[in-house]
């Protein structure tokens, strides 16, 4: 789309659920299938497309449930991130133990919780992601520290 000379960048919504366990922070991730249209055969964020008319969190929403089915509550905006094509709207929810029999894997071959080290030098994970990964991490410490 073009519209006074600008081109307008595809706006996109993520959710990073995390848990804490053992001590450490992980972070559910989806492995997408070789033949994805995007970032195929790695792993990424659940999430995608926002749809004409729909506010980010709207779009989040419905990705949630087409992708696991299910509706996040309680998640929090965590960071706008702006690409060549696209700007990602990223989202957090922290998750009990049972996350995983909540949720039904709907697009993707599987979902899995990774550690922080398996995610950031990880060329199996989205080289796209793994900077929004790395803040998120290091928010998660930040956060921790102030409540000690």
């Amino acid at each position: 789309m073009e519209q006074d000379g600008l081109k307008h960048k595809r706006k996109v919504s993520v959710l990073i659920p995390y848990r804490e366990r053992g001590g450490a922070v992980e972070v559910y991730l989806q492995w997408r299938s070789k033949d994805a249209p995007r970032a195929p055969d790695c792993f990424g964020f659940f999430g995608g497309g926002v749809e004409a008319g729909e506010s980010v969190e709207e779009g989040l929403m419905r990705e949630m449930k087409e992708e696991l089915d299910f509706v996040p509550q309680g998640h929090r905006f965590f960071k706008r991130y702006e690409f060549e094509k696209h700007i990602m709207h990223v989202f957090t929810l922290k998750v009990g133990e049972d996350f995983e029999s909540r949720v039904k894997v709907l697009e993707g071959e599987y979902g899995k919780f990774l550690k922080e080290r398996e995610t950031l030098d990880n060329e199996e994970v989205n080289e796209l992601d793994r900077p929004i990964l790395k803040d998120f991490f290091e928010s998660v410490r930040g956060d921790q520290s102030k409540i000690a």
